[in-house]
């Protein structure tokens, strides 16, 4: 349904759907439904797009990401993404086909940051919720009662009771820690897309030998970032799980 509604807000087929109802009321009102049917063809085919689907898919998750933090840089790496395309989109030839794979990659990327983002939104509405002060006060009255109770079980009880609050602690304070990370990452795609657009950009000027050899080592250069994303995400999704913080 979003890439529909996105399809409808193309260039083209709002063109076609102002010059269907300006016929139509001007010059003669049977242009209308035959511009009316026109305007849907367009955007039932432009909603076959696939690169309209991803568009919609992303358009939705950041709809989903009221982070201020998290929004501002994830609109930052979704622009770069999308001047990656259009530079790519003005070559042709072989340039175009060894561009392809770097495109394909970009777009991974970004998949990959949007979803990093939206577990960072996660971990900053878990954090909200606790306060480092009453945990710590809390943790303080169970060692005075400690000091003070002989009973085994009661000491028991106590001490997991304490174990709790410190793994509550232990986890807060780490998970604050992967907020920093988490941008830091965000920061390292926006600055690769970044490099990969100037080198879309030198490309388009190069010759064919060069251009080759060039191509490929921007797609490793993407590949293995790619691959450093993957295993953070995993390494967040353990923390995410051991602090109960949300679901990964």
């Amino acid at each position: 349904m979003q890439n529909v509604l996105l399809a409808a807000r193309q260039p083209l087929a709002l063109m076609v759907l102002v010059a269907a109802v300006f016929t139509g009321l001007t010059v003669t009102i049977w242009m209308l439904p035959v511009g009316l049917l026109a305007y849907a063809t367009a955007v039932f085919l432009a909603a076959r797009d696939p690169s309209l689907a991803v568009s919609a898919q992303r358009s939705a998750a950041f709809a989903r990401l009221t982070s201020p933090t998290f929004r501002a840089v994830i609109e930052e790496i979704d622009r770069s993404q999308r001047e990656v395309e259009k530079s790519v989109a003005r070559t042709e030839g072989a340039l175009l086909r060894l561009l392809q794979p770097v495109v394909k990659q970009t777009g991974e990327l970004v998949e990959q940051a949007h979803e990093l983002a939206r577990k960072g939104q996660v971990i900053e509405q878990y954090l909200t919720t606790i306060n480092h002060q009453q945990l710590r006060s809390q943790i303080d009255q169970i060692d005075a009662q400690l000091a003070r109770v002989t009973d085994s079980y009661t000491i028991q009880q106590l001490q997991e009771t304490r174990k709790a609050l410190v793994d509550r602690q232990s986890n807060a304070q780490a998970l604050g820690t992967y907020i920093g990370r988490i941008n830091a990452q965000l920061q390292n795609i926006d600055a690769n897309l970044d490099n990969v657009l100037a080198e879309t950009v030198r490309l388009r000027t190069a010759d064919a030998v060069s251009y080759d050899s060039s191509s490929n080592q921007v797609a490793d250069r993407l590949r293995d970032l790619n691959a450093d994303m993957d295993a953070f995400q995993k390494v967040l999704d353990t923390a995410l799980v051991q602090s109960g913080a949300g679901v990964v």
